[in-house]
């Protein structure tokens, strides 16, 4: 049995939580990328270039840039950033959406998906909202599958260490749709926890 999302505050990201959110993408990518990305680029470069992106993203945002994190304990334990009608067709796009390894399966992620789709439907109104996920990341696929995410495109992406990796593009049309999915997934996981 999980403990449950319920002690998680959902905030804005400050600039000063650049090295914290930086750390906590760098474990979630080698929590879910080994073996997808090589071990020298996660062991070594991985941590420096996730600071250098959060610094730079937390203290130059971008006008239609929103960062949000989540705490226990004042402690930051995953965080999601998107960018408001960043496609034309799909609309916003959810470019990070990750939580500390160990508190995966608690409920944080989609407490962060609804901030995000919260945000999406007060600021940018009747559009959608997409993702890019790793083919080979099977839970995070099914994680979205879940919220009703449907495949609409798939592309190759080489990433900073050089590896070519197939990505596939989720897409939901309908922002109300995926408030109400986190909130029935949510339902589903409590009743599953009191058994």
């Amino acid at each position: 049995m999980l403990p449950s999302a319920s002690g998680t505050r959902i905030r804005i990201a400050q600039q000063e939580d650049s090295v914290a959110i930086a750390a906590v993408h760098a474990a979630s990518w080698r929590g879910s990328y080994r073996g997808i990305l090589s071990d020298e680029y996660l062991n070594e470069k991985l941590e420096s270039e996730r600071l250098s992106i959060w610094k730079r993203r937390l203290g130059f945002p971008k006008t239609n840039q929103y960062v949000t994190v989540a705490e226990q304990e004042s402690q930051i334990v995953g965080f999601a950033c998107a960018f408001g009608a960043e496609d034309e067709l799909l609309g916003t796009m959810l470019d990070n959406l990750h939580v500390l390894p160990f508190q995966k399966g608690k409920g944080i992620g989609r407490k962060l998906v609804r901030d995000i789709a919260s945000w999406c439907d007060r600021d940018y109104l009747a559009k959608g909202l997409y993702l890019w996920v790793f083919e080979q990341n099977v839970p995070a696929r099914h994680f979205y599958e879940r919220l009703g995410g449907v495949v609409v495109g798939e592309a190759n992406w080489t990433v900073p260490d050089g590896t070519a990796v197939k990505e596939i593009r989720y897409a939901w049309k309908n922002i109300t749709e995926l408030i109400a999915a986190t909130q029935l997934q949510g339902a589903i996981a409590a009743r599953v926890r009191r058994r």
